[in-house]
């Protein structure tokens, strides 16, 4: 959604470009025309002038269309450079290096806002037998599957990345240690309830979760230390839950 609306206002600006280049083209060729043939009859003069404005008129517009088009392959080719080293490969989602750099922005933002900063570390629940029961391209798809469970539960600001593995976290602006709750609680339930149908054979799996929310002078890495001790915390109890950190 976010590139199609990039690559569109990329267009548009390089179709304003290309208007703007091609008039300014006409106008110099009309000057530079209507002085050289100052002198000369009318008849030529008026002839002189229609080459003037139809050459440019004609040729402006092919070169611009030819530029315009390598301009927008090499948006396209960027486009994909910024993809793919923000982007995890399999799900789609943010990846760990795009999250370090984001969240510790909006960590920075904390000290000067009213809103609390949460954040969730999802495990999926022994995710290994996935693996060693329908293989690894079912443990793909279900990695997959629950990048998009995450990413419909979650608030429409939370940042959702995947750390690597089957772990992935969520970063959002909570009001307070409930509304981190509730959120977490829709995750959780929102996997749980969903399938995945892999050729043919339903797939359930669970997750547990460790949340924290951000306090005055932390890190990023403080932050993920708390709710990681958290996350192991619901594993330890059972899993397909989630535990708070102090």
């Amino acid at each position: 959604m976010l590139a199609n609306q990039s690559t569109k206002a990329f267009l548009a600006s390089q179709i304003r470009l290309s208007g703007i280049v091609v008039m300014a083209s006409i106008a110099l060729s009309v000057t530079l025309v209507w002085f050289a043939v100052a002198d000369v009859a009318t008849e030529f003069r008026f002839i002189s002038l229609l080459y003037a404005v139809l050459i440019p008129a004609v040729v402006a517009p092919l070169a611009m269309s030819y530029t315009v088009w390598q301009n927008l392959k090499n948006h396209h080719l960027h486009a994909e450079v910024r993809r793919l080293a923000n982007c995890d490969d399999l799900t789609g989602i943010a990846n760990r290096r795009s999250f370090t750099r984001e969240g510790a922005r909006r960590l920075a933002t904390v000290a000067a806002s009213d809103t609390p900063l949460g954040l969730l570390i999802i495990d999926i629940d022994w995710f290994k037998q996935v693996n060693d029961r329908y293989g690894h391209e079912a443990g793909d798809e279900m990695l997959i599957h629950i990048a998009r469970k995450l990413q419909q539960g979650s608030p429409s600001d939370a940042l959702v990345a995947r750390l690597g593995g089957e772990e992935f976290t969520v970063l959002c602006d909570v009001s307070d240690q409930q509304d981190l709750s509730t959120i977490a609680e829709t995750l959780r339930r929102g996997a749980e309830d969903a399938c995945l149908l892999y050729r043919g054979e339903p797939i359930r799996v669970t997750i547990s979760l460790g949340l924290a929310i951000a306090r005055p002078g932390d890190t990023l890495s403080s932050v993920l230390s708390r709710a990681d001790n958290a996350l192991y915390a619901a594993k330890n109890c059972g899993r397909n839950q989630f535990a708070l950190a102090a």
